[in-house]
């Protein structure tokens, strides 16, 4: 008999979901709430699974327009499930499957330990609100299918974006979240005509001395372990590999599902 419901509770609203993480579920639980609330503002969904004594055994989180998804379990029964149920083009999860796959190491940093100093060779910019639609058009245009809500969704939830600007464009750009006194650095893109200028590691560090700032007490980071000069980026920022993500893939038709109704 399965431990666990094969009919997972879908979520409506984050502040009224009853979602208490047990311990070690995932290294990203401090953000996991923040994730389903971004998801779920952009258009997306979010579906939760239980241990038949109803505790969390699994998150769901799925973007329609990216056709992406990211699966949070420490069970490959529950993982399973959330695979089949709809058409992605790629698939996260922490759980190593026997699933083709790419592998993004997660690199942390210690800000409370590690002092962050750093000579730049650009200035840095932060996004302000009315240059949303700027913004929103660079992300198009470097992150192929990216949901083209993401931008003001993150903006007014907090998340900070840095860029560099070189003959009147933006150049290079990096994003930042600080989620219960931790920092996320993503998204990071320098357009290929102006790479090899440092420009990467002034993004980087401006994002670190931020966080600095509002006293974050650590900083990750996932990175496609074959993107040498991102992982490279953050070698130099002191950053160190202390974990793994899987990245899946299978063509966009859908097998099995489960109901759209709460």
């Amino acid at each position: 008999m399965s431990l666990f419901k094969l009919v997972p509770e879908r979520i409506a609203d984050v502040s009224g979901a009853s979602l208490v993480f047990p311990s070690g579920f995932s290294f990203f639980e401090p953000y996991l709430h923040h994730f389903v609330r971004e998801i779920l503002e952009t258009g997306g969904e979010a579906w939760v699974s239980r241990t038949s004594d109803g505790a969390v055994s699994g998150l769901f989180i799925y973007d329609y327009p990216e056709k992406t998804g990211t699966v949070f379990t420490r069970s490959k029964e529950v993982f399973d499930y959330f695979y089949e149920s709809r058409p992605f083009g790629s698939l996260f999860a922490e759980l190593k499957t026997e699933h083709e796959s790419d592998v993004y190491d997660i690199y942390t940093i210690d800000l409370e330990s590690l002092p962050v100093v750093h000579r730049f060779s650009h200035e840095i910019s932060m996004v302000e609100d009315e240059q949303s639609d700027e913004i929103g058009k660079f992300m198009v245009s470097t992150h192929q299918g990216i949901n083209r809500r993401w931008v003001k969704v993150a903006l007014k939830n907090g998340d900070k974006c840095f860029t560099v600007r070189l003959e009147n464009e933006i150049a290079g750009l990096g994003w930042v979240s600080f989620v219960n006194g931790i920092g996320r650095l993503h998204s990071l893109y320098v357009r290929p005509q102006f790479r090899g200028m440092g420009m990467g590691e002034d993004i980087l560090y401006a994002r670190l001395m931020w966080l600095k700032s509002r006293r974050a007490r650590s900083a990750f980071s996932e990175i496609y372990r074959d993107n040498l000069p991102s992982s490279r980026v953050a070698t130099k920022g002191h950053m160190s590999v202390s974990g793994q993500i899987f990245q899946y893939f299978k063509k966009p038709t859908p097998q099995v599902g489960f109901a759209l109704h709460a």
